[in-house]
């Protein structure tokens, strides 16, 4: 009967390393999966990188609520979080400008095209803009990185929305048309 005992004792000794051992894995996976998981991907730390680059150049980066327009077959329109590259507009341009001074573009099949680059359509403040500032602004849109998706003007500034997948290059011609877009008063 003891021996018996010793044996049952051992196999319980035994059984209860093998369970510490699995429980120390268990706990060791567990932070290296949390700490994989709070570290930021490529693609995180290469947007960072270019937020980086363009608030050295006086860029201001926003992540706000964007409607987009409505496209052809929606009913209403997507709305999304969305990064907004701006630049302010002095305030002599501001006082120059007039408060209903809105427009926003976007690169979709929307219904109202008047004016823009194929591709192209208004979100608001189609009749903002007169023919010879569209056709600075079909120019601008050109020289756009392709990922570009939005611009927008008010009296307080210019943004431009994108998903930022660019390289310094692309936010160096990016920063450009925001600048255009500023000394046309667009």
């Amino acid at each position: 009967m003891t021996s018996v005992t010793l044996i049952s004792d051992l196999d319980l000794e035994y059984l209860s390393m093998e369970y510490k051992w699995l429980i120390v894995v268990l706990v060791v996976l567990s932070l290296a999966g949390s700490i994989s998981w709070v570290l930021p991907t490529p693609v995180q730390r290469a947007q960072a990188r270019i937020r980086k680059l363009a608030m050295q150049q006086g860029v201001q980066v926003r992540i706000s609520k964007l409607q987009g327009p409505r496209e052809a077959g929606e009913i209403a329109p997507e709305s999304h979080l969305a990064t907004g590259y701006g630049l302010a507009r002095s305030s002599a341009a501001s006082k120059g400008m007039a408060k209903s001074h809105h427009w926003e573009i976007f690169r979709a099949r929307g219904l109202n095209t008047q004016g823009l680059p194929a591709g192209w359509c208004w979100n608001r403040g189609a009749d903002a803009l007169s023919a010879t500032q569209l056709q600075v602004l079909t120019q601008l849109i050109n020289r756009l990185p392709e990922d570009v998706y939005a611009l927008g003007s008010s009296p307080i500034n210019v943004t431009i929305y994108w998903h930022e997948k660019g390289t310094p290059e692309e936010l160096d011609e990016l920063v450009a048309v925001l600048n255009g877009l500023l000394d046309q008063s667009l």
